[in-house]
């Protein structure tokens, strides 16, 4: 997919780089919205934005591909693995910041050379004083080369 650059690993997904993935790749196709993105979601609202982040390279017999999705007060990005036809294999979020309009969670995520996604999860409430760094989260997912995405929580 001509849309989602290949970056080189390890890459980092964060809300401060959406605007270097936003001004590398041209914007998705309503087309490809639909076909690749959409199926099994909600319709989206008028608000609701995609952009096309990577491609993970040298990923053999499927296809990994992050894109984002902003709607209101949630902004993450998705991986999704497709088999060589297309067809959807698996999709996870695996990064991003979401509301409730009182609390905010942010996560950020670190795909490495081994198709390992290291994520961070860090919860406020209120303003900046209030986020206590050691109650941030760590996570792990796994890419595995048939397309599953496993999940794990780090002890």
């Amino acid at each position: 997919m001509r849309h989602f650059s290949k970056e080189k690993l390890p890459v980092t997904l964060s809300e401060e780089n959406i605007h270097y993935f936003d001004s590398k790749n041209p914007p998705l196709s309503q087309e490809n919205i639909r076909r690749f993105i959409k199926p099994g979601e909600e319709p989206d609202d008028e608000y609701t934005e995609y952009v096309p982040c990577c491609r993970i390279p040298d990923t053999g017999k499927i296809v990994a591909l992050v894109y984002w999705r902003g709607k209101m007060l949630s902004y993450e990005f998705i991986l999704c693995t497709y088999n060589l036809n297309g067809i959807l294999i698996a999709k996870k979020v695996v990064a991003g910041v979401k509301s409730d309009g009182t609390a905010v969670q942010r996560s950020v995520a670190t795909i490495d050379e081994d198709w390992i996604i290291s994520i961070v999860v860090g919860s406020q409430q209120g303003n900046e004083a209030d986020y206590d760094p050691k109650k941030s989260e760590h996570m792990s997912m796994e890419i595995l080369s048939n397309g599953e995405i496993v999940f794990s929580l780090q002890q």
